[in-house]
């Protein structure tokens, strides 16, 4: 899914429907490969929780969640199922965020980073907040031999030539993108795993996900 900022309270509402309907199992995928590191009574920060279908599982699994998302109507959809301690509006890209250094046991950020041209930056951010060796699990769109490092879509509804003025920048990562962020955010890296994330309808694209999980050193 490309989670941009949701502005509009009805795509807000169906952001969940959305997700059931083009197969977008990350969710899944981020909580399979981090469940080992967590433990009941922990806290867990979302960034960019959206409606909360990341964070959903973990409180499943008895953690304590956080989150923060550029989108109060989003923040809306999830503060109405009742599971998070607390939610705030924040833009990820506006730093420092608003949290005191090492206030997390746990960090998770799913379809958000694409949205990302520089990984450092905010990854530092999260090295400061998340205590010691406390897990980061994220998602990043993978970047395949011979592709670009970023692509244009429509921010609704995908098209082959999306409108110059409303169209939104994904960005594409390596393993090298990601090492070098993972590094200087002072985390060390445990797991990752690429996985097929959807299939956007006018292309008729694979876009491959890559999830990671590191640990603070």
């Amino acid at each position: 899914m490309n989670d941009t900022i949701i502005k509009d309270k009805k795509a807000a509402e169906e952001y969940d429907l959305q997700a059931r309907m083009t197969h977008w199992h990350a969710p899944e995928v981020v909580f399979g490969l981090a469940y080992e590191f967590v433990q009941p009574g922990e806290s867990l920060l979302d960034l960019g929780i959206g409606s909360g279908l990341s964070s959903i599982l973990f409180h499943k699994a008895g953690l304590q969640i956080y989150g923060l998302d550029g989108s109060n109507e989003v923040l809306g959809v999830c503060a109405a199922k009742g599971f998070t301690v607390d939610l705030k509006p924040h833009d990820l890209r506006n730093l420092p965020l608003p949290y005191s250094s090492q206030t997390f046991d746990h960090v998770i950020c799913v379809a958000v980073l694409n949205s990302f041209k520089e990984l450092g930056p905010l990854f530092g951010e999260v090295g400061r907040f998340i205590k010691n060796q406390g897990i980061f699990a994220f998602t990043t769109e993978e970047r395949k031999p011979g592709q670009g490092d970023h692509y244009a879509i429509n921010p609704v509804e995908v098209s082959e030539q999306p409108d110059a003025e409303t169209a939104v920048t994904l960005y594409r990562h390596s393993e090298e993108d990601i090492a070098r962020a993972v590094d200087g955010g002072g985390f060390s890296l445990l797991k990752t795993l690429d996985f097929l994330a959807f299939k956007y309808p006018a292309e008729k694209t694979d876009i491959y996900f890559k999830a990671t999980v590191a640990r603070k050193k």
